[in-house]
């Protein structure tokens, strides 16, 4: 089993889409996969087509329910644990143990992890258990420093693996310039996903742009760089 998180210090940059496609991506791939909404703000729960859930990340974290009870299984073949407003007030303190937490999920290929925006200490759990961190960046300057900021952060929790970049939204004639920026700093997972209205207009759905326009650019990139990163976990 191994962890993805799907992280970025900086809001708006496409963590949601990202965590989305990529559990679609894998299990298309034949990988049995757990996603784990850890935002406070539900927004992929709201993309999976689920509002006010009874049953969340925080009351997994806290051991109120045991992750088969707290999993709703998605039309795309996916394991949910969906998320609410109430996972901001958790405290860390009562959390569950991470090898405890591990245990319980090991009966999955892939677990991936949908974060909330800026540093807190739930995005340190789940970057203590992280195999691959995954950072969603566009063009804009904000975007760039926010995955800066979380490289930095996670190399202060002692965690030294090198953050992978998925580019998106990004305009081909800025394409080299910001590769040749970035490439020292990060790995650069390829492709970079087009920009596409099929996105926003698949999340009103509650399915990924992999199930509702399969045939589209940008689900083609998502698939492209969802092989690579299983490639890279060795599960492919």
């Amino acid at each position: 089993m191994k962890v993805i998180v799907i992280a970025n210090i900086a809001g708006g940059v496409g963590k949601t889409t990202a965590a989305h496609a990529i559990a679609v991506a894998s299990v298309e791939y034949g990988k049995k996969v757990l996603l784990i909404d850890a935002d406070p703000a539900a927004s992929l729960t709201f993309c999976c087509g689920i509002e006010n859930p009874r049953i969340t990340t925080f009351e997994l974290l806290t051991e109120q329910f045991s992750l088969e009870s707290s999993i709703v299984k998605s039309s795309e073949r996916f394991s949910l644990i969906p998320s609410s407003s109430r996972l901001a007030s958790i405290d860390p303190s009562n959390m569950v143990e991470k090898k405890k937490f591990l245990k319980q999920c090991e009966d999955f290929d892939v677990v991936i992890v949908d974060t909330a925006t800026g540093p807190h200490q739930l995005l340190t759990f789940f970057l203590e258990i992280a195999n691959l961190v995954i950072s969603p960046t566009t063009t804009d300057i904000l975007a760039i420093r926010g995955s800066l900021h979380l490289r930095d952060f996670l190399h202060s929790i002692g965690n030294s693996m090198k953050v992978q970049v998925l580019l998106n939204d990004l305009h081909q004639s800025m394409e080299k310039d910001l590769l040749d920026h970035i490439k020292d700093d990060f790995v650069i997972i390829d492709p970079i996903i087009r920009k596409d209205s099929a996105v926003p207009d698949s999340q009103v759905t509650g399915k990924s742009v992999l199930s509702v326009y399969k045939d589209s650019g940008v689900a083609s990139d998502y698939r492209e760089a969802t092989y690579s990163i299983l490639e890279e976990l060795s599960l492919i």
